[in-house]
C-alpha cells in the first residue's frame, strides 16, 4: 500500500512539470526582480499580482514600491501563498473550513501534538480565532502559509505553523448557511445553522455571528455490534446495546461580536465577545436493578471578552492582546440502584494580557538587525466540587533577535540570503516555578525560490491546568481492550486530573527546505526533517503489561484462574501520568501544485443583460462621472468599482464606458479564473520509543508495543488534496491514509491494525458565478449549494488477531459509529444592490475624495 501512494505521488508530479501553463499564468507570480529584500521584509518589494478584477472588484496587476499590504515581518517568505480565486476553488465558506481544506500544509511535526496554527490577521497578532472564525471567504484577499519559525516574530515559540489571513479593504454582507446531515447506515442526523454580518470599511470592521447546531443519539443497537456478556434477568441483549450510546446528543448555541475600529490616531483596536451554551447527553450502561439506561449529562456555559491593539511608532510595530474567560461544566452521572446521582461541577476563570514590539535595532552592512519583545502573563483558576480548586499565575518574557549575515547584490552577498536567530524565553509558574526556552536558528536562501531552515530548541513544559485539576469521574462497565489478556472487558474506569504531575523537558531539531523549481509552473516541493527528545513527557494510561509493572497501583486484577497468567481486569486508573523519557523522528515531504483555468465568457446578449440590471436604480451621472475613466461593475455587489487606471482585462476587449468596458469585467468571463489544486503530504515517523520508567525495557511503538487503543505509531500517514473550479462549479477531493501496525503479544496472538484510508468528497456550485443564470433568476447571486460526502466508501479500520478473530472491542462500528455521512448545505450571502456603492461614490466624489478600490 505504501508503494501505491508514493507511485501515485510521483505519477503526478511527473505530469504536473508538462502540464500546459497558458501565458498569462505566468503572471499569478511575482516577476522576479533581482533585488534582495529590505531588511524586515518578507520577499521583492513588490505588491503581489492578482488576477484581473472578478465580482468582488479584484484589480488587476498592482506594483508598488512596499511590500504587499499585511505581509508578516521579517525576510522569510511564505510556503505558499493563496488568493481570493484560489481560497474560493477549495469551496470553503469561513475560516474554519479553509483551515480544513489547507490541512496538508498546515501540520507540523515539532509541537508536543495537536496544536492549531498560529492565525494573523492582515500581518498582526490578534487575542484569538474567535476574531476570525465566522469571516466569510469571500472578504479574503489572499492567504499566506509561513513556516514555524515566522512565529518567533510574533512573540510565539517556534512549534507551529503560521497561516496570514489578509482581508479585502472593503467589504459588506449577510450571510445565512443551513445544514442538515445524516449517517448513510442510519440512526444519526444533525443539522447547522449559521447567520453572520460583516462589514469591512476603511476605518475597521464587525462582524455579527449566530449559530446553532445538534445531533441526535447514537445507540449501539442501532450499529453490528456483538457483546461478551449476559443481559441481566428482566432484559435482553438488545436493552443492552440500547443502553449504550455510541454518539451523544448535543445541542450548542453561541453568539458573538466582533468590532475594530482606529482609534487615537493610528491605533487598530478590536473588541470581541462571545457566549456559548452546550449540552449533551450520552448513555453509559444497563442498571442492572432497575433495567433503565444509566445516562450521562453534561451542561457547559462560556463567557468570553478578547482585545487586541495594534500601531506602529518609530519603526516599531507594537500589539497589546487580551483575553478573559469563565466556564462552567457540570456533569450529572446516573448511579445503580436507587443511589443518588454523581455530580461534578467545574468552573474555570482565565484571564491573560501580553505586549509585543517588533522593530529595528542597528545597521549591519547585510541589513537591518531586527527583534521581537514579548511581556505578559495569564492566571487561570478551577474550582471543582470533586476535587480542590487549582490556581495558576504565569508571568512571561521572551526575546527573539534577527541578525543579516549576507544578502544578493550585496556587499555581503556570497551566501545568498541568510539570517541568522537567537531567541530566549522565561516562564514564572506560581505551582512550578521558572521554565526556560532557549532557541537558535538559521533562513538561508542561496537562490530564487530556493529556502532552507534549521532551527533547534530547548524548553520546559508544564502541564495544564486540567491535567492536574480535573475532577476525577468513575465509570463502571467501560470497555477497555486489555493487552496483557488480549481481551476486551468491561472495568470501573477513572478519569481526570493527576496534581502529581512533573513538567517536562523538550530538545526539538528541525532541518527544512521548500523550493520552487520554476517561476512559470505553481509547483512547490518542502521538507522538514524533526528530533525530538522529552524527559518526563505527560501520557495516558494504555492497559499493556509494560505499563502496568510500571505503575502496579494504577490496575485492578481479579484473582487468576487455574491455567492463566494473570487475572480478569476489574477496574484501571486512567489519569494521565509521566513518562521517563521519549524520542520521535520525523521527516514531512509534501508538494503543491495550482494552474489556473481559463473560464468561458458568455454571449454578447447575455452581458448586455447584466449591464441592464446594474443600470437600474442607478443616481444620475455627475460631471465627475461623466468625465472619469472607464469603470466595472461589481456584479456580486461586494464593492466599488476598481480605482481609476486599473487595466482592461486580459481576452476581454471594450472601447466605450459603461459596464464591463475598459475597466476589468472579469465577472463576464475570459480571464484565468478557474484554479485546478492539488496538494499532498507523507509524514513519516522514522523513531517512536518512550521509556516508561528507569529500568524498565524501552517501548518501540513503530515495531509491536501499543501507543494507545489504536495500536501502535503508523509508519506513514498521508494527507492529500485535490480541487476543480471553473465557471461556478467545483470539486474538491481529501484523503487521508496511515499504514499498518503490529501490536506483539507475548503468548503470540498479536494483534494486526490494517491500513486505513478514507475519502472525502465536496460538490458545489456558485450560481452567482454563472451568468446566464444570474441574468434568468438575478436572487441566485451570492448563493452557493454543496453537497458533502464524508468517507466516501464507509472505510472502517479492520483490526484481528493472529487466529483471524476481532476482538469486542475493536468492531468497526465501534471504532467509527458514524462512517458515510452526506451533508447537504444552502447559503445564501445577501448583498448591498449595485445603487448602494454608485451613491457612496457619487458622494465621495462631491467631497473631492477618490473613490477607494478593492485591494
Amino acid at each position: 500500500m505504501p508503494l501505491r501512494v508514493s507511485s501515485a505521488s510521483l505519477l503526478l508530479l511527473g505530469t504536473a512539470f508538462f502540464l500546459p501553463v497558458p501565458a498569462f499564468a505566468q503572471t499569478e507570480q511575482p516577476p522576479a526582480t533581482g533585488e534582495p529584500p529590505a531588511a524586515g521584509t518578507s520577499g521583492p518589494a513588490i505588491e503581489p499580482t492578482t488576477e484581473p478584477m472578478d465580482e468582488f472588484g479584484e484589480e488587476d496587476i498592482v506594483i508598488t514600491g512596499q511590500r504587499a499590504r499585511g505581509s508578516v515581518v521579517g525576510d522569510i517568505p511564505p510556503e505558499r501563498t493563496y488568493d481570493s480565486r484560489d481560497v474560493r476553488a477549495t469551496g470553503a465558506t469561513n475560516i474554519s473550513e479553509l483551515l480544513e481544506a489547507l490541512a496538508p500544509e498546515i501540520g507540523s511535526s515539532r509541537g508536543r501534538g495537536g496544536e492549531q496554527p498560529v492565525l494573523l490577521l492582515n500581518g498582526q497578532r490578534i487575542s484569538g480565532f474567535r476574531e476570525l472564525r465566522d469571516i466569510p471567504t469571500e472578504a479574503i484577499s489572499r492567504v499566506e502559509i509561513l513556516p514555524e519559525e515566522v512565529a518567533l516574530k510574533y512573540g510565539y515559540r517556534a512549534d507551529q505553523k503560521v497561516v496570514n489571513i489578509i482581508l479585502r479593504q472593503r467589504f459588506r454582507s449577510t450571510v445565512a448557511l443551513v445544514q442538515p446531515s445524516i449517517a448513510t447506515d442510519g440512526g444519526y442526523v444533525a443539522g447547522t445553522g449559521d447567520l453572520t454580518r460583516l462589514i469591512i470599511q476603511r476605518n475597521g470592521r464587525t462582524t455579527l455571528n449566530l449559530h446553532a447546531e445538534g445531533n441526535g443519539m447514537l445507540t449501539e443497537a442501532e450499529r453490528d455490534v456483538d457483546l461478551d456478556e449476559n443481559p441481566p434477568a428482566g432484559s435482553t441483549e438488545e436493552d443492552l446495546l440500547a443502553a449504550r450510546s455510541l454518539v451523544p446528543s448535543r445541542r450548542e448555541v453561541r453568539g458573538s461580536a466582533t468590532v475594530n475600529r482606529q482609534v487615537l490616531g493610528n491605533v487598530s483596536a478590536t473588541l470581541n465577545t462571545e457566549v456559548e451554551h452546550n449540552e449533551s447527553r450520552s448513555l453509559i450502561g444497563l442498571d442492572d436493578t432497575l433495567l433503565d439506561p444509566l445516562a450521562r449529562n453534561s451542561r457547559t456555559d462560556t463567557g468570553h471578552v478578547g482585545t487586541t491593539l495594534n500601531w506602529d511608532k518609530a519603526d516599531w510595530h507594537w500589539n497589546v492582546t487580551g483575553n478573559a474567560d469563565v466556564e462552567r461544566a457540570v456533569t450529572r452521572t446516573d448511579t445503580e440502584g436507587d443511589s443518588p446521582r454523581d455530580r461534578a461541577r467545574t468552573t474555570t476563570v482565565a484571564g491573560d494580557l501580553t505586549a509585543t514590539a517588533n522593530g529595528k535595532l542597528f545597521k549591519l552592512p547585510a541589513g537591518d538587525a531586527s527583534a521581537t519583545f514579548k511581556l505578559g502573563g495569564d492566571t487561570q483558576h478551577l474550582d471543582s466540587n470533586a476535587s480542590d480548586s487549582l490556581s495558576r499565575t504565569t508571568g512571561q518574557a521572551s526575546a527573539s533577535l534577527d541578525l543579516p549575515v549576507s544578502r544578493r547584490n550585496r556587499d555581503f552577498s556570497a551566501l545568498g540570503n541568510l539570517t541568522l536567530n537567537v531567541n530566549a524565553e522565561a516562564d514564572q509558574l506560581s505551582d512550578f516555578g521558572t521554565l526556560t526556552t532557549l532557541g537558535a536558528g538559521a533562513n538561508w536562501s542561496p537562490v530564487d525560490r530556493l529556502n532552507f531552515i534549521t532551527s533547534w530548541t530547548r524548553e520546559e513544559g508544564a502541564p495544564t491546568i486540567h491535567q492536574l485539576g480535573d475532577p476525577m469521574l468513575v465509570t463502571e462497565n467501560t470497555r477497555v481492550f486489555d493487552f496483557t489478556r488480549n481481551e476486551t472487558v468491561l472495568v470501573t474506569s477513572t478519569t481526570g486530573g493527576n496534581p502529581d504531575l512533573l513538567a517536562d523537558r523538550r530538545n526539538v531539531l528541525k532541518l527544512g527546505a521548500n523550493w520552487q523549481p520554476t517561476s512559470k509552473v505553481d509547483l512547490r516541493f518542502r521538507a522538514d526533517y524533526v528530533h525530538s527528545t522529552t524527559d518526563d513527557p505527560v501520557s495516558n494510561i494504555t492497559v499493556t503489561p509494560e505499563v502496568e509493572a510500571a505503575f502496579p497501583g494504577r490496575f485492578t486484577r481479579a484473582a487468576p484462574l487455574p491455567g492463566e497468567m494473570v487475572g480478569r481486569l476489574l477496574s484501571v486508573d486512567l489519569r494521565p501520568i509521566n513518562f521517563d523519557r521519549a524520542r520521535t523522528d520525523t521527516l514531512r515531504l509534501g508538494l503543491t501544485f495550482n494552474k489556473p483555468l481559463k473560464s468561458r465568457r458568455p454571449s454578447q446578449s447575455v452581458i448586455d443583460q447584466i449591464r441592464a440590471q446594474f443600470a437600474r436604480g442607478r443616481p444620475a451621472a455627475t460631471p465627475q462621472d461623466r468625465n472619469a475613466p472607464p469603470q466595472a461593475p461589481s456584479p456580486e455587489g461586494m464593492g466599488p468599482p476598481p480605482e481609476t487606471g486599473s487595466p482592461p482585462e486580459r481576452g476581454f476587449r471594450g472601447g466605450g464606458r459603461g459596464f464591463g468596458r475598459g475597466g476589468g469585467g472579469g465577472f463576464f468571463g475570459g480571464g484565468n479564473r478557474g484554479r485546478l489544486q492539488f496538494s499532498l503530504t507523507d509524514t513519516i515517523t522514522l523513531v517512536d520509543k518512550v521509556r516508561i520508567a528507569p529500568g524498565v525495557p524501552e517501548l518501540d511503538y513503530l515495531h509491536g508495543d501499543a501507543a494507545g487503543a489504536t495500536g501502535g505509531t503508523p509508519r506513514h500517514q498521508v494527507q492529500a488534496q485535490a480541487g476543480y473550479f471553473n465557471n461556478g462549479l467545483g470539486a474538491r477531493l481529501s484523503a487521508n491514509w496511515r499504514s499498518a501496525t503490529t501490536v506483539d503479544n507475548a503468548q503470540g496472538d498479536d494483534l494486526r491494525f490494517s491500513p486505513l484510508g478514507t475519502f472525502d468528497l465536496r460538490l458545489f456550485a456558485n450560481p452567482g458565478d454563472i451568468p446566464e443564470v444570474v441574468v434568468k433568476h438575478p436572487w441566485l447571486r451570492g448563493t452557493q449549494v454543496r453537497l458533502e460526502v464524508h468517507n466516501i466508501f464507509n472505510a472502517k479500520q479492520k483490526v484481528h488477531d493472529a487466529a483471524g478473530n476481532v476482538p469486542l472491542n475493536y468492531q468497526p462500528d465501534l471504532l467509527d459509529p458514524l462512517g458515510r455521512t452526506i451533508k447537504i448545505s444552502f447559503r445564501k450571502m445577501f448583498l448591498p444592490p449595485p445603487s448602494f456603492f454608485q451613491r457612496q461614490r457619487q458622494q465621495q466624489q462631491q467631497q473631492g475624495a477618490a473613490t477607494p478600490g478593492l485591494d
